[in-house]
Formats: C-alpha cells, sequence, structure tokens
C-alpha cells in the first residue's frame, strides 16, 4: 500500500508540473501577443477625444453642439495600451480557471488510462494458466506479454526442478526403505513391516500427486490385474472383499497411478466400512474402463460429497490418520488419464466410488 501511494503520489506531482507549463507556454503567447500588440500601438500616432453618454447624444443631433475640452484628449497609444491591459488583467482569472480544468482533465484521464490498465492486469492475472497452454502472444499490452513470458518460464523452470527433485527424493527413500525392509525380514523383524510398506505408498502418493499429463510418459497396463492385485493385498487385512472384473481392460496410463487410486479407495473403504462386505468391479463399458468400490459402510453427508475430491479433505478428521490426500490423488489420477471420479452415497447406508478411464 506503501508503495502504492508513493506511486499515486508522483503521479499526481508529474499532472501538476504538466499542468503548470502548459499554463506557463499559454501566458508566455499571450505576453507574447501583448508585447506585439504594444508595439502596434506605438507606432500608430493620432488622439482621440473621449465623449460622455450626454454628448454623444448632443453629437448626433448637432455636431457643432460638442465643445471640445483640451484635458478630455488621449493619445491613441494610451488608450491601446490601457486597453490592451484591461484585457489582460480579466484574463488572469481565465488562466487560473485553465490551470485548474487542465490539472482536473489530465487527472481524470490518467485515472480512467489506470484503470483501464488494471483491469487488464486483473483479467491477465485471474486467467493465468502456467501449466496449460496460455500464449503470451494473446495479451495486447506488450509489457504484460513480456512479463507473462518470463513468469511462464521462470515458472516452468521451477516446476520441472520440483518434478525432479521430488522424483530424486522418493526414489532414493524407497531404495532405503527397501534394503531397511529386506534387513528386517533376514533379522526375522516381521513387525515393522507393515509401517515400512505405509510409508512406501505415501511416498508413491507424493510422487503421483507431482506428476503431470504433460510431462509423464505412459504405457497400456491392464486395470484388472492391478486391482486384482490390490484386493488380494487388502483381504490380508479385511476378508470381506468380493472382485469381479471383465476382460479387455486396458487403459494409458502410469500402473503406479492406477495401483495408488484404486489402493487408497479400498483403504478408505476398509476403514469406513464397519467390516462389512466390500464389491470391487472393473468393467468395459462403452469403450471406458470403470472401477468400482463399493462398501456398506456410514456414508457420507450429501452436503460434503462434492468436497471430498479436494485437497486434504477428509471423511472424518477426529478419527482419519495418515495425509489427508488419498481421494484429492484418485482426483489427480484421473485427470491425469483423461479420465473422472464420483461418489454415490447414502448415510448409513454406504458408498460407491466409479472411477473412469478411456479403453486403450
Amino acid at each position: 500500500m506503501g508503495r502504492l501511494s508513493q506511486t499515486h503520489i508522483r503521479t499526481g506531482i508529474a499532472i501538476l508540473i504538466y499542468s503548470l507549463i502548459i499554463t506557463v507556454l499559454f501566458s508566455v503567447v499571450m505576453i507574447l501577443f501583448r508585447d506585439t500588440a504594444t508595439n502596434t500601438a506605438y507606432n500608430s500616432s493620432g488622439t482621440l477625444y473621449q465623449l460622455s453618454d450626454e454628448e454623444m447624444v448632443a453629437a448626433i443631433i448637432d455636431k457643432n453642439a460638442v465643445s471640445i475640452q483640451e484635458s478630455r484628449l488621449v493619445s491613441t497609444v494610451d488608450y491601446q495600451s490601457e486597453h490592451i491591459m484591461q484585457i489582460f488583467s480579466r484574463l488572469i482569472p481565465y488562466a487560473l480557471i485553465f490551470l485548474i480544468l487542465l490539472f482536473a482533465t489530465s487527472l481524470a484521464f490518467w485515472t480512467f488510462l489506470r484503470h483501464a490498465y488494471d483491469r487488464q492486469a486483473n483479467r491477465l492475472a485471474e486467467n493465468l494458466d502456467f501449466t496449460g497452454e496460455s500464449d503470451s502472444s494473446q495479451i495486447e499490452n506488450p509489457t504484460l506479454a513480456r512479463a507473462h513470458g518470463k513468469l511462464k518460464a521462470r515458472f516452468r523452470e521451477q516446476l520441472d526442478d520440483s518434478k525432479r527433485l521430488y522424483s530424486y527424493l522418493s526414489h532414493e527413500q524407497k531404495n532405503a526403505l527397501s534394503i531397511l525392509r529386506t534387513n528386517m525380514e533376514l533379522n526375522e523383524q516381521f513387525e515393522f513391516t507393515a509401517q515400512l510398506g505405509d510409508i512406501s505408498d505415501s511416498i508413491d502418493d507424493v510422487l503421483t500427486l507431482s506428476e503431470s499429463e504433460d510431462s509423464s510418459i505412459k504405457g497400456i497396463v491392464d486395470v484388472s490385474l492391478i486391482c486384482a492385485e490390490v484386493c488380494d493385498k487388502y483381504s490380508k487385512i479385511a476378508g470381506n472383499i468380493v472382485f469381479e472384473f471383465d476382460e479387455e481392460t486396458e487403459i494409458w496410463a502410469k500402473q503406479r497411478w492406477i495401483y495408488r487410486a484404486v489402493s487408497n479407495l479400498l483403504d478408505n473403504a476398509v476403514k469406513y466400512g464397519e467390516n462389512k462386505p466390500i464389491i470391487v468391479t472393473v468393467k468395459n463399458q462403452h469403450n471406458s474402463v470403470v472401477v468400482s468400490v463399493q462398501d456398506n459402510g456410514i456414508g457420507i453427508p450429501y452436503e460434503t460429497q462434492e468436497k471430498i475430491f479436494s485437497h486434504n479433505y477428509r471423511v472424518n478428521e477426529l478419527n482419519q490418520d495418515g495425509y489427508g490426500i488419498g481421494l484429492s490423488l484418485v482426483s489427480h489420477v484421473c485427470d491425469l488419464c483423461c479420465g473422472f471420479a464420483l461418489v454415490e452415497s447414502t448415510p448409513g447406508e454406504g458408498s460407491t466410488f466409479y472411477i473412469s478411464f478411456p479403453a486403450a
């Protein structure tokens, strides 16, 4: 705010100086005009006699009725000089009014241009999309276009650096965890291996969330095989999981993406399913591969169903453990694969989560 106020003060001073300069130039021109008129008067010669109104009427009736008095004779030079000075004395208030109007109109014009510029800058700020296909050439103002291009390039550099850092740290951490898991299994310390698995899954979640569609290399993955692997893992925790699948359920994706998305859905179903049966299905419908995870647990309130795929939302804040990024990761995976996610839920009766992907 302080910098903005200083800018407005400097702008006001600049406009005032501009108005003064214009007024001074106007005054100089008028003075030059006065000097020219005065010099013209000095070059002329003659005498004027000033008549009163009564004498003017008498002169019209009878020219001989007017008697000329020497004291009332005025030279042409004096008369014109006095007349010019009267004109300029009357111009002084007009010059002041001109100065005030010039300053006011200049300030109003600057304010209008400033608001127009701010509106364009605000529209640009609201529509900034460095992750999309925004083009700086579409911006009319060249200064803003250059600034947009520089910001976009800088953002891309920072984003690429962050992705490389996430990838490096994630792989290094997973390698360290693999070595630690192997050592613990060799030493028969099996009570901690499950916790290592949870940590490894969390690292995969963070790595998945850091990826984007345009910078990731996809391949053909079979969703049914991945879901079968996830169901087999969770069957050791909850023995009430039913798995059904169709053939031809291949999509373009990364295996880790689908594995983590289905794992998060099944993990929520186990936590909130109240130990009731859970049904996982994979179907090929209308050239789309649809995965559904159905539980018969506590369900989700209607007013919160639209929020559950947002970042850091949890169904039950008091009892939920972990990072709270499970469903936002599911939504992100769907975005990476050009799919979508939705939920159907009735409080007290259970929930069914759907994730759909274009078939390969």
